[in-house]
């Protein structure tokens, strides 16, 4: 990693893994709403080599596995959806 890059993330009270975790949680959220994307190809897209190592992260940052998030998503559009016709 660049030291300027280094320097600056600390000004700011960040790291890299910490910038990094960031970003992949903002992504996953997204990625869920795809229904499209299976949840092994949404690990693999974050950068995770196993899909338990990206449940394992999701797990910590949310307190639910990646499917019943999904899950929750679907459910929870699908009423807003039936609310607005």
């Amino acid at each position: 990693m660049n030291a300027r890059f280094a320097r600056r993330l600390s000004l700011e009270g960040l790291t890299f893994s910490i910038l990094l975790e960031s970003l992949r949680f903002e992504l996953a959220k997204r990625y869920l709403a795809e229904q499209s994307l299976s949840i092994s190809e949404l690990a693999w897209l974050l950068g995770y080599r196993e899909v338990a190592s990206f449940s394992h992260a999701f797990r910590r940052w949310t307190g639910k596995t990646p499917r019943e998030a999904r899950s929750h998503l679907v459910t929870t559009t699908r009423r807003r959806d039936v609310r607005l016709q």
